[in-house]
């Protein structure tokens, strides 16, 4: 939820004791004051331990529907559930016992296999012998927060399929897992696992927990329950609102039942709709009459007779129309108009002749020439315009005008301005005028009319008419168009034509008004008709659809009402997350809180303020110093480790550890002092549990093997690169001599030197004072000083002082000084001068030097 739970360890280092509180109580408290259909889901919860079933999430939706009254209650009350608080149960423990098979991790060689211990198992190799691939797999297996991918030999010219062979037990119930490179396997999600680059996620990140304990994981299954059932109503408010196709298309637009239909929804009143429907046994009949009547109504008789009338009327007002420009045309103007054009054309024709025959013009003058001239007089009146123009230059050459081209141009101005020229041009436009009233007279109706009359029986009275006045329009258009005479009788010819034409055309509109007054009336009856008819069709068929409008209607009610039930469900969700707040905090965040303050204690870990942030029911922690600061910002490396060292053991614990727990370089940036805290704290934790350790710290793993001297509960490999990377070897430990292991070299090499001669006898003696050299070493290490100091731990054992055998050492330090120097006189790791490179040792010498170190271990024991 929106509110942190924020604890520090000042504030929990003296908590308060409070009675276990069973999760489930608050879970069953929460459900029996819920409706019946929680408390079915947090019955079966907290029997089985699961996730509910889908058939429970069915019964639990039908149950909701049913309380809510949305179906009739069939199923049985949920009683009030009643139970026994109760601890979790542990997992059965798992124990790894066999890693081999190991191929495509790395460049890892095949055929190494690791036998774990069931307490330590220690891993030592130095940096690059690839430790790192077979750690890489148990995090893999474990899904660990610092997984990640694990490659394949990148050297290699084929890739290999990475597979691994995995024994364990759960239990006392041996299995075997053949790993193919996943991730997270169960049950190996349980491992802990610890590693440098954990150490940040731990001390500085929000972290939730690994572990969820069963309990809380109750609280996750009620909200998913709650969220399934909430699943259901939206699967079933999708189902109504497309269960049902809409009736809309069964009824017409324009009843007043279509809108009814058309907004269908929860605020339909289904009283008032079903009051409109008609279900009566004749009432397919009546549709049957009322779909006749429209239908003779709809036939329209009268629209075609109106339709023929108003052709028969277009054609008679064209005909008058004609025939009142043919009657009034003046068939005597245009005839004289005619002659007088004529004669003009020839009185100008002669005075052009004669006005230029002595011109010496090219050709005779013609209309060409005429348009020549005018185009010369109206350029010089445009320049006259603009005040350019001289009289004494030509207009086209520009030349000065001699008299000869003077007299042609009066000749010219005499031309222009000839009378006859002008009365020509008036008579032309009198002529264009007359013609333009005979070619114009529109005649297209009355042409397709006589087309389709002609030659039929049943001819219109009017016919004749109207083919002589278009026989009489033809030949006085035909007559202008070549300039022939018109007949002057015209007036006379159509004189009683247009009289019974005009009044034929006075006729027929009388009749087409009567008709379409008629047809007014009748288009309305059909309108009403229509809308009787529209009316009647949508009540039938709202009686016929009134099962599925019925539906529709309450499928839109009922998913109103879901969704309205479906609103405080997210609160209910909410409810059970703040209940797994109170019982995250009660189960792992306080106790979570006492083991890191016990780890850090132990690890010597620095002081700091830990916060247990809790959201959606989710447990996570995170660590700040002085109120703000992330650690990181404050503390040491090895500070930061041993931090994160702490919070990894604590959070392993709270789970209650049933799986091994794998530390890679836990100690790498640690001092001295800590390496040693942190092996005794690992030793701690494998007295009792599976734990292993890779590393290439001598020390520290030194500093284990020291630890389990006595209890033997520890397995240790050598890893190197000898022969391929990861080349596992189970060894005792590091190369750390010991006087009896020498001793055991020394007596097989004399051994062997009795047995050979010559040169093989001279370089086993050899060998034989390597050894002796290396007894005196230890002896002087283990023995004489009482491991006051040695080579592979980092301090001083100043307790040991007192074991030595100090009245001695006076007695035993000049002999045993004497046999180490003879003794690297002889190994090839030191230089000889050249007077002592051919004296060879002897076995005989070297037996006797031999005896005399026994002896004076004898006399250091007090023998």
């Amino acid at each position: 939820m929106s509110d942190d739970l924020t604890i520090s360890l000042e504030e929990s280092a003296e908590p308060e004791s409070k009675e276990f509180l069973d999760p489930r109580a608050l879970l069953v408290d929460w459900a029996n004051a819920n409706d019946e259909w929680s408390r079915l889901l947090v019955s079966e919860i907290i029997t089985t331990g699961r996730p509910v079933s889908a058939s429970t999430i069915d019964t639990a939706y039908q149950l909701f529907r049913q309380e809510n009254s949305l179906d009739k209650r069939e199923l049985p009350a949920v009683e009030k559930i009643d139970i026994v608080a109760r601890q979790d149960e542990s997992a059965p423990p798992l124990t790894l016992t066999r890693l081999s098979e190991v191929h495509g991790v790395n460049a890892l060689v095949s055929g190494s296999e690791i036998v774990p211990h069931e307490g330590l198992t220690i891993l030592y190799g130095e940096n690059g012998t690839g430790k790192t691939g077979y750690s890489r797999i148990f995090k893999a297996l474990a899904n660990s927060r610092t997984a990640d991918t694990i490659l394949g030999n990148i050297e290699a010219e084929a890739s290999e399929d990475q597979t691994a062979r995995l024994d364990f037990k759960l239990g006392d119930d041996p299995q075997v897992l053949i790993w193919a490179g996943d991730r997270g396997v169960s049950p190996f999600t349980r491992m802990s696992i610890f590693d440098s680059p954990a150490v940040t996620t731990h001390v500085d990140d929000e972290l939730d927990y690994v572990y969820t304990p069963a309990s809380l994981a109750l609280f996750n299954h009620v909200t998913a329950a709650i969220r399934a059932v909430a699943a259901q109503i939206d699967v079933s408010v999708g189902a109504l609102d497309t269960g049902s196709s809409s009736p809309l298309d069964r009824f017409q637009s324009g009843s007043t039942i279509y809108p009814l239909i058309e907004t269908l929804g929860t605020s339909t009143d289904l009283a008032a709709l079903k009051a409109k429907a008609i279900t009566d046994d004749d009432a397919d009949a009546k549709l049957d009459g009322l779909a006749q009547a429209v239908g003779v109504l709809r036939a329209n008789t009268i629209g075609t007779q109106i339709t023929a009338l108003k052709a028969e009327q277009r054609v008679l007002s064209q005909a008058a129309a004609a025939a009142e420009v043919l009657v009034n045309f003046d068939a005597a103007a245009y005839n004289a108009a005619l002659d007088r054009r004529a004669q003009l054309k020839s009185d100008y024709d002669r005075f052009r002749s004669e006005l230029f025959a002595a011109a010496d013009l090219p050709a005779e003058p013609d209309d060409t020439w005429s348009r020549f001239i005018e185009s010369g007089e109206t350029y010089r009146q445009h320049l006259v315009e603009l005040e350019a123009h001289d009289s004494d230059r030509c207009l086209y050459c520009r030349q000065p005008l001699l008299e000869p081209a003077r007299d042609l141009l009066s000749r010219y101005s005499a031309y222009l301005e000839d009378k006859i020229s002008a009365d020509l041009r008036s008579t032309e436009a009198v002529l264009a005028e007359l013609k333009r009233q005979a070619t114009e007279v529109q005649s297209n109706e009355i042409v397709v009319f006589l087309n389709e009359n002609r030659g039929n029986d049943d001819q219109p009275p009017y016919f004749t008419w109207v083919e002589t006045i278009e026989g009489a329009r033809s030949a006085l258009a035909t007559a202008a168009a070549s300039a022939a005479p018109a007949s002057l009788t015209l007036s006379d010819l159509l004189s009683k034509p247009k009289t019974d034409v005009d009044a034929a055309a006075l006729t027929v509109g009388s009749s087409l008004a009567t008709l379409e007054e008629q047809q007014q009336n009748r288009t309305q009856a059909l309108a009403d008709k229509q809308a009787e008819y529209l009316e009647y069709k949508d009540a039938v068929e709202l009686g016929k659809s009134w099962t599925l409008i019925e539906t529709q209607v309450k499928n839109a009610k009922e998913t109103d009402r879901l969704k309205t039930l479906k609103r405080p469900l997210p609160q209910l969700t909410r409810a059970v997350t703040a209940l797994a707040k109170t019982a995250s905090d009660q189960l792992i965040n306080q106790s979570f809180d006492a083991l890191f303050l016990e780890e850090c204690d132990a690890l010597r870990a620095p002081v700091l303020k830990l916060q247990f942030v809790g959201r959606e029911g989710k447990a996570h922690r995170r660590k700040v110093m002085s109120g703000q600061h992330k650690p990181s910002k404050v503390l040491s490396e090895g500070e930061q480790k041993v931090l994160a060292l702490a919070d990894f053991l604590a959070e392993a614990r709270l789970a209650g550890i049933t799986a091994p727990v794998i530390f890679d370089d836990p100690v790498s940036s640690l001092d001295h002092r800590r390496i040693n805290e942190v092996a005794q704290r690992i030793a701690q934790l494998a007295d009792d549990n599976q734990v292993i350790v890779f590393t290439h710290d001598i020390m520290f793993a030194t500093t284990l093997l020291g630890l389990f001297e006595k209890s033997k509960r520890c397995a240790y490999f050598q890893i190197t690169d000898e022969d391929g990377k990861g080349k596992v070897t189970h060894a005792t430990g590091p190369r750390w001599d010991t006087l009896n292991g020498i001793k055991g070299k020394i007596n097989g090499t004399i051994q062997m030197a009795q047995q050979q001669e010559g040169e093989a006898r001279d370089a086993l003696v050899r060998v034989g004072y390597g050894w002796l050299r290396s007894w005196c070493e230890v002896f002087t290490e283990t023995e004489l000083l009482q491991g006051v100091t040695q080579r592979y731990q980092p301090n001083v054992g100043m307790t040991r002082l007192p074991n030595i055998n100090t009245t001695k050492l006076g007695e035993i330090i000049p002999k045993v000084t004497s046999v180490f120097e003879e003794a690297c006189r002889y190994i090839d790791a030191h230089s000889q001068p050249l007077v002592s490179l051919g004296v060879s040792p002897t076995l005989a010498g070297l037996k006797q030097h031999w005896t005399e170190l026994q002896e004076l271990k004898k006399t250091n024991d007090g023998k």
